[in-house]
Parts: structure tokens; sequence; C-alpha cells
């Protein structure tokens, strides 16, 4: 007999016939969609612009970079990129670690205290938190705040953390960065060096907390530091010659209001307004009440926590983003980071529903100056983070001119401001800012 007439051939059953079938379709129909659809260049639930194709050189071609750059071209433009992202936000739902009834994403630390915090030590983490737990204590103490070791992920520019968490708030979804405290030291240093150096500009400091001050559920004390230690200490370090504003109590008085935004890091334009008034009062010029002003609502509002979180829970409860225009009359004039003159635009930019913070100029890498119908001599000048373009509109009706400069993005010279006749000086930022990396943009300036 023949070795091959006691096998038999393989047959394929109808039904193994068509999963290979529907496999082979699959993996077609894939294969075309990321060859032939067009790539997204810019992700709005993720607020930011997506990977661009490389430019070819044959020194980053040599050395693998041009390559990997076209990978990770090709990785973060797949066509319809959001809708499988919050898929995939949907799927990951059920997979982080939850605790006391809060889904945890990514590492938490508990805080631990020091005896002495050194500017290297100090951390600052963002950003939206949530059901306040306790009373809070707006006493002054020259205590300073300290911290553990620097966090290792950063989720947006000045902002680091040790973790998020997305809690279920009195009927909303939250979500929530911890704050690792610090000193602020250098920051303190830096305006009080501005202050000397502007001898007659009148100078303020107004550090503000995120919503970790006010909401942080009790469960979660101990991995998020005091943003009232912080801010005291900053202040107890201020010389003489600055002003120290309190907007911590301002806010503190509202709690039961929609100050913060509960999708974004940022908070809400309300907010903005009650920490405003707190500098008006201190710097004794005029305020309009915010009944004057025409209350504007976009609807279906997910902001920056939604990216850096992917929850579903989020995504799936947007809110309202509301702000507000002042009634004076009032022109915006853009520059960029060296003062050069790019044009005159409206203040309140329309923009994509998901990238409403950014209604206030557009964002922050611009100079504005901002011309008022008040005449009472009196010119502000601002140095901030990205928390401060909410506060901005809020001046209108009590500065002739405003000049709007993030401490990030402004090339030029403390003499700037002597130059274009300052009266007013103000420090305006959150306690992430203060306490972090983006002090150091404040020493950067006073060196040039």
């Amino acid at each position: 007999m023949a070795k091959g007439e006691h096998q038999k051939k393989q047959k394929f059953t109808p039904l193994q016939l068509a999963n290979v079938l529907i496999i082979a379709i699959g993996v077609l129909a894939t294969a075309i969609m990321l060859v032939f659809l067009q790539r997204p260049t810019v992700s709005e639930t993720e607020q930011r612009e997506l990977t661009k194709f490389p430019e070819f050189s044959w020194e980053s071609f040599l050395s693998g970079e041009y390559t990997a750059q076209i990978s990770e071209f090709y990785n973060d433009t797949i066509p319809n990129r959001d809708f499988f992202k919050q898929i995939t936000a949907v799927i990951q739902k059920n997979m982080g670690i939850s605790m006391g009834g809060v889904t945890i994403q990514g590492d938490i630390q508990k805080i631990t205290t020091e005896a002495e915090a050194t500017p290297e030590d100090t951390v600052a983490t963002s950003a939206d938190v949530t059901e306040a737990s306790g009373e809070i204590s707006t006493e002054t103490t020259t205590e300073e705040a300290t911290t553990t070791q620097r966090p290792a992920n950063e989720i947006a520019p000045g902002v680091i953390t040790n973790g998020q968490i997305v809690a279920y708030i009195n009927g909303n979804y939250r979500a929530i960065s911890l704050f690792g405290g610090g000193s602020g030291r250098s920051y303190a240093s830096y305006v009080n060096e501005f202050a000397e150096r502007l001898d007659g500009i009148n100078v303020y400091s107004m550090v503000v907390p995120t919503s970790g001050a006010y909401y942080t559920p009790s469960n979660f004390d101990e991995y998020n530091a005091s943003h009232l230690d912080s801010i005291n200490s900053i202040n107890s370090l201020l010389s003489d010659k600055v002003t120290a504003v309190d907007g911590y109590s301002a806010l503190l008085e509202h709690v039961d209001e929609d100050i913060y935004l509960r999708t974004d890091h940022h908070w809400a334009p309300l907010g903005a307004y009650y920490a405003a008034q707190a500098f008006a009062e201190a710097a004794g010029v005029p305020f309009a009440d915010i009944s004057t002003m025409e209350q504007r609502d976009i609807e279906g509002y997910v902001g920056t926590m939604y990216s850096f979180t992917q929850s579903a829970d989020l995504l799936n409860d947007p809110e309202t983003f509301t702000y507000y225009v002042p009634a004076n009359d009032f022109r915006a004039y853009y520059y960029d980071t060296a003062y050069n003159y790019d044009g005159q635009y409206p203040f309140f930019l329309q923009m994509p529903v998901s990238s409403s913070y950014s209604t206030f100029m557009g964002g922050d890498q611009k100079i504005v100056r901002i011309d008022t119908d008040v005449d009472n001599g009196r010119v502000l000048a601002v140095f901030k983070d990205s928390y401060g373009n909410a506060e901005i509109p809020f001046y209108f009706g009590s500065f002739e001119s405003i000049y709007v400069l993030d401490m990030r993005y402004f090339d030029l010279s403390v003499d700037f401001l002597k130059e274009q006749g300052v009266t007013d000086l103000l420090f305006t930022m959150c306690t992430f800012s203060a306490v972090g990396e983006n002090a150091e943009d404040l020493n950067t300036i006073l060196s040039r």
C-alpha cells in the first residue's frame, strides 16, 4: 500500500470557510481604511493637534528618528480616532481600580510631611476635585507646606499629578487630580524681585486653589495636600511691597455654586468672577456686578479631564460652560510673545464645544492688550497661567488698559511693564503653577 493511501484529504467545513472569509474581509477593510480614509489633524475630545507627518532629512533617516516619527504619525492619526477612543473608554470603564466608590486612574501617593521643604522638593498637581468634607479652616499660618518626591506623570503644561479620580457627586461625575503640595518659596522670591525692580508699580499676588481644596472626598485626604497651607506659605514669604489677595476665602464663600468645572482642570468663569472681585477690592478699583453682563451658555461641554482620564462617565455626563461678556466698550489687540503686532480680533472667540475654555483669547500663546472705556488712569498687567484667562473679562470695567501676559510665553524683560505705563501688576495663577515648575518662567523673565 502506498504511504498516502491511509491519509484522508483535509476538508474545510462551510463554517470554517465563512470564518476565514470574514477575517480576511475585516483585515482588508481595515487596511483600506488606514491607507485611504482621511486622517484627522485635530482631536476635539483631547483638545490638541495630532502628530504631523515628519519632514525627511538624511540625518533623521540614518538615526532612525524619521521612521519612528512616521510610526507615531500613523498611530496618532487613525481615521475616526475620537470615535474609537470613545468605544475604548466604554470598554475600560470597568477596568480601573475602585476605592470608596471612586474610580482611580493612575497611581496615587499618600502625602507625607517633612520638616523643611526646599524648592527642589516642591510640587504642584492639578485640578478638578470632588465633594466637600469637614470644615475648612481659613486661618492664616506661616507654617510651610511640604511634600513627598515629585510624582512622575505630567498631564498638561504645568499640571503635575499623582493620579486622577472620577467620583459621582451630587448627581454628576466630577474628575479630580490630586494635589502634591509645596511651599512656593521660589515663586514668592521671584514676585518679591519684580516688586523691587518695579518701584512705583502696585504689585499683587493672588494664588487660588484648584477645586481639590473644597471638594475632595474625605477618604482621599491622605492623598491630597492642603492648598491652603501652600497659599499661606507663599503669602508669609511675600515682602511688604507685595499685596497678597485672598482668593481662597472669596471662593470658599461660594462652594455651593458652579465655581469649578466638573470635566476640566480649570475653574469655571463664575469662580474667576469671585476671585477677580477680591482683587478689585484690594486694588481699590471699580468692579462691575455680574448681573450687568451678558451670560452665554455652551451646552454639551466635556473638558480636558476626559482626555486625561478617558472616563466614559465624564464623556456621557457633559456640563454647561457659562461665561459672561461685560457691558462696557472694549477692544482687544493681539501680539506675538515678543510684542510684534498681529492684529485686532475679538476677545471672545468662537471655538469648538470641546475647546470652550479657549473662548478667552483662543488660549495662552499671545500677548493681548485690551483697551476699555474706563477713564481712571490705571493700567493693569497680568502675569498668569491658563486659570487667569477666565478672570480677565471681569477687569474690563476696572482699568483703562489691560496687558495679558502668560509667564510661559513671554519673551521680553521687566522693562516692558515700565514702557507700557503699567500702574498695577497682578500675578494670578492656581496653586500647582505657583509651587511647581511654571514659577520658574518668572525667573526666566527676571534674568533677561
